[in-house]
């Protein structure tokens, strides 16, 4: 069987790791010595976080081009401004982003209570 993570030392700030969990899915159990797991669920919520910033800035500036780049009314302009920004997947990463962050926290609570039974053993 494999062995358990070792469990957090007793000069770790629970309310700290808390924090910095909330923060950043996976810092907290960083912060906890949980390494691995803390970068499995930090490096795919900071990709979710970077795509969806870029791909609403590249959407941002699509749509500025258009509402300030000549009149408005003209050949399908105001369609297109109803296409600019890529509603799916800006949902589907936001929803990542959350499902990720639910992870951490439950696993968070986790580690938690499996350095509150070893502190107590």
């Amino acid at each position: 069987m494999a062995q358990p993570p070792p469990l957090p030392p007793a000069g770790k700030n629970l309310r700290l790791a808390r924090w910095l969990n909330l923060a950043l899915p996976g810092a907290g159990l960083f912060y906890l010595g949980r390494r691995r797991l803390g970068a499995a669920l930090a490096v795919p919520f900071l990709a979710c976080f970077f795509a969806a910033f870029s791909l609403f800035l590249v959407s941002y500036g699509r749509y500025l081009s258009l509402t300030i780049g000549g009149d408005i009314l003209e050949a399908g302009r105001l369609e297109k401004i109803g296409e600019v920004f890529p509603r799916v997947w800006l949902a589907g990463l936001a929803i990542a982003g959350v499902l990720i962050q639910l992870c951490s926290m439950a696993l968070f609570e986790r580690a938690k209570k499996q350095a509150a039974k070893g502190n107590n053993a």
